[in-house]
């Protein structure tokens, strides 16, 4: 089988449909890996814990009925944002130390470390990830720094070189040119894409995307913090910080209709005695939710245990 991160998801299910338990395992990983990183940075590991093993669950208990690999992805990001959904689709933000930051607060990382970096730039992340702050005034401060939205993705990855240099953050996706096509990155992440259609279009995209994917899930502690406004709790007040503008609220995301279709069998249970699954060659040893000192390990493999079994049948 080729390298599977390589490999789209929808190869993936047909290498699996066609007998492939490897193609299986690889797949299995690549969506719980994709729905901690939505997660991650939409609800944070607290209050995304329960949504994620649902969606985990549900991955598990339906890949069987998704009749053709074209319906694999809209059907998987329905499972996700149904859960969401539930769950408040998206946080203010917060505080909250995890395995990634040692236990260590990621408000006061951002604060130690913004110091070392132009406060050009902090203000430029400051404001991004501020709610209350004008889109206008945001483009406008952009565009004297390079560009919108590419000076926002320079400064977030300024701001993760600092966190890997100055306080030992283990971050593995920190390039040193930005990639073009990731520029909405920060967008997502501070809740300022246009509209739910292009969150959507945009999250879809992760899951084609595993160097996206692990850069969504590492730093989604720190966007949570950033959203509660943790660099401008370390800066100075600086002159366009005095047009606030009102309080934008969040878009709601449209609630899903149901897309699931009724199950052509009972699915069969996880069994008990499946065997210990290792990574294939090609892929990380490491789930990211335990990269990221996350929810979804032990729902990693339920779910591998599952396809594994439903290949040996």
């Amino acid at each position: 089988m080729p390298d599977p991160l390589q490999m789209n998801p929808q190869d993936l299910y047909k290498q699996w449909r066609s007998g492939d338990p490897a193609a299986g395992q690889a797949m299995a990983q690549r969506f719980s890996d994709w729905y901690y990183s939505l997660i991650s940075v939409r609800l944070g590991d607290i209050k995304g814990r329960q949504p994620l093993q649902r969606a985990c669950l549900r991955f598990q208990q339906g890949i069987s009925t998704v009749a053709s690999p074209s319906e694999l992805v809209d059907w998987s990001h329905q499972i996700i944002l149904e859960e969401m959904k539930g769950a408040g689709e998206r946080i203010d933000g917060g505080d909250f130390p995890n395995q990634l930051t040692g236990g260590r607060s990621p408000g006061e990382l951002l604060r130690q470390v913004a110091r070392t970096l132009p406060p050009e730039d902090m203000s430029l992340l400051a404001h991004t990830f501020d709610s209350r702050y004008p889109l206008e005034a945001l483009t406008e401060e952009a565009r004297a720094r390079g560009g919108m939205p590419l000076a926002i993705l320079r400064a977030r990855y300024a701001l993760k070189h600092a966190l890997r240099e100055h306080a030992g953050i283990p971050f593995q996706e920190v390039p040193a040119e930005p990639n073009l096509d990731y520029v909405p990155l920060p967008l997502y992440e501070s809740g300022r894409m246009a509209g739910t259609r292009e969150e959507a279009g945009f999250e879809k995209w992760v899951l084609s995307n595993m160097t996206i994917c692990r850069d969504v899930a590492e730093f989604g502690v720190f966007a949570l913090a950033l959203r509660t406004g943790a660099l401008r709790q370390g800066l100075s007040p600086r002159p366009a910080e005095s047009r606030t503008g009102e309080l934008r609220p969040e878009p709601p995301l449209p609630r899903p209709e149901p897309a699931i279709a009724p199950p052509r069998h009972t699915p069969s249970p996880v069994r008990s005695d499946a065997p210990v699954l290792k990574s294939s060659p090609g892929t990380s040893a490491v789930p990211i939710a335990l990269i990221a000192g996350g929810i979804g390990g032990v729902v990693v493999l339920i779910i591998l245990a599952y396809l594994l079994y439903s290949m040996m049948g």
